[in-house]
């Protein structure tokens, strides 16, 4: 073989066989394609966990701490017996091996067989493969099996949550009717043609964006009602522990109310209300939400939207909570649903109640409640979809009138003439039920309170 086809050759096997891309340390632990790209738990997060499931982010964790704290691989004892007995009693002892990292190798091999077939195609290697696997990630794995055992330790409890000691979830205190037909919705203006619309655009809404932008709306209606969708709060307090541990919530879609509904004093950024009822810095946001709709294609995964609708719902049920105990010297708890979210995915629609509850011991947190209200399949007949855009419309207006409620109930606190007092979420961190005013008799002093999580 000359030298001029040996080089040849070896060139074609480099372009069939290109090395593996050089990835680095940190590109493992990126999430792409997502709206949560620049989020992972921390440490502390994994660590608090009452109990940690075996899912890809996990893994990634694991993967993590093994490649910081490598184990030291014990020198193996030499072995003098025969080969023979050696194999009898099952080979040599490879407990030294367990733990250690994998080898980051490159490996460019050149087959005679794809060589011949002229086969360009690029094989990835297991290294590749690995690190491929652990940056496909996105908004379902902030919201994975891992974040609901989160909320769970934080007492935010979702639909259908089983208490270890067997007590049954609570009920809200309300039930109120939301089922009364709407004029909207009569046959003469949303006939059989109209339904029929609603259906094929349910069919071609390949995307998220599709259901937000032609499926629901025809369900909302046209209600005047101050909304914003996929919006990020960041000016709110985390509910459980800290946004190093969770996503911050970012609703498909919300109902509010103006800021300027609020009196300044409720409003004021240096109040103790302003971090539970504000959600962003922008002006023209609605605040105090407590509806709340989480929408996916149909190629999205329900369990996800299910843990988003509770984790809006939380901060939507203590918004309403500090309202509802705004100025009060002795802020109770009546066990009362003023929030509600929704669902949306694949025709089907669900509805769902938030509120919240005492501490169930000294010391212990508040706890919030998701209890599922209706169900519909939206797409399957004409009533079906009646009966659940009037659900879904009706449970609007309702969280509307419990806002205004509560509102104008802290307005009026707020423009009274006396000593103002600071709002009590529950239990601190203590455990003291009401915190004692200091010795300014101004406000509160809960700085401890919003470190640590609790409200």
């Amino acid at each position: 073989m000359t030298q001029q086809n040996r080089k040849r050759r070896a060139d074609e096997a480099s372009q069939s066989y290109p090395p593996a891309k050089r990835h680095h340390a940190d590109d493992k632990l990126s999430i792409k394609s997502s709206p949560y790209s620049n989020f992972f738990p921390s440490p502390a997060f994994w660590d608090n966990l009452s109990k940690v499931s075996l899912t890809r982010w996990a893994l990634r964790e694991h993967n993590r701490r093994n490649n910081n704290n490598p184990p030291k691989a014990a020198v193996p004892a030499a072995h003098t017996t025969g080969l023979a007995r050696l194999a009898r009693h099952g080979g040599p002892d490879l407990c030294d091996l367990r733990g250690y990292p994998e080898p980051n190798v490159n490996h460019v091999m050149a087959s005679n067989r794809s060589s011949a077939s002229g086969s360009r195609r690029t094989r990835s290697t297991p290294s590749t493969q690995a690190t491929s696997l652990s940056t496909k990630s996105g908004k379902s794995s902030a919201y994975g099996p891992q974040f609901e055992q989160h909320l769970t330790d934080y007492g935010v409890y979702l639909e259908g949550y089983e208490y270890p000691d067997n007590r049954l979830t609570p009920e809200p205190g309300n039930h109120p009717d939301i089922s009364a037909p709407r004029p909207s919705l009569s046959p003469s203006l949303f006939d059989q043609s109209k339904f029929r619309d609603f259906k094929r655009k349910d069919a071609r809404a390949t995307f998220e964006n599709n259901v937000m932008t032609t499926v629901i709306p025809i369900i909302c209606g046209d209600a005047d009602i101050p909304n914003q969708q996929n919006v990020l709060f960041t000016e709110l307090k985390p509910v459980t522990s800290t946004y190093d541990d969770v996503v911050r919530p970012k609703p498909d879609f919300f109902d509010g109310t103006h800021i300027g509904d609020l009196d300044g004093k409720v409003r004021d950024p240096k109040g103790d209300m302003y971090p539970l009822i504000i959600p962003t810095k922008h002006p023209t946001v609605p605040v105090a939400p407590n509806f709340f709709l989480e929408a996916k294609a149909p190629r999205g995964a329900a369990d996800v939207l299910k843990r988003q609708a509770c984790y809006d719902g939380a901060y939507g049920a203590r918004a309403m909570y500090a309202l509802q105990n705004y100025g009060e010297e002795e802020p109770g708890f009546d066990g009362n649903a003023y929030t509600y979210s929704s669902t949306y995915h694949a025709g089907h629609l669900q509805l769902y109640t938030h509120h919240v509850t005492a501490p169930t011991g000294p010391g212990g947190r508040p706890e919030y409640h998701m209890i599922k209200v209706k169900g519909f399949d939206m797409t399957s007949d004409r009533d079906a979809f009646v009966q659940g855009a009037t659900v879904f419309r009706n449970a609007r207006d309702l969280a509307q009138e419990h806002r205004n409620q509560f509102i104008q109930a802290a307005n009026t606190r707020a423009r009274q003439p006396r000593p103002e007092t600071r709002l009590c979420q529950g239990a601190d961190t203590q455990g003291s039920a009401v915190p004692q005013p200091s010795s300014t008799g101004g406000n509160w002093d809960w700085s401890d309170d919003y470190e640590s999580g609790t409200i």
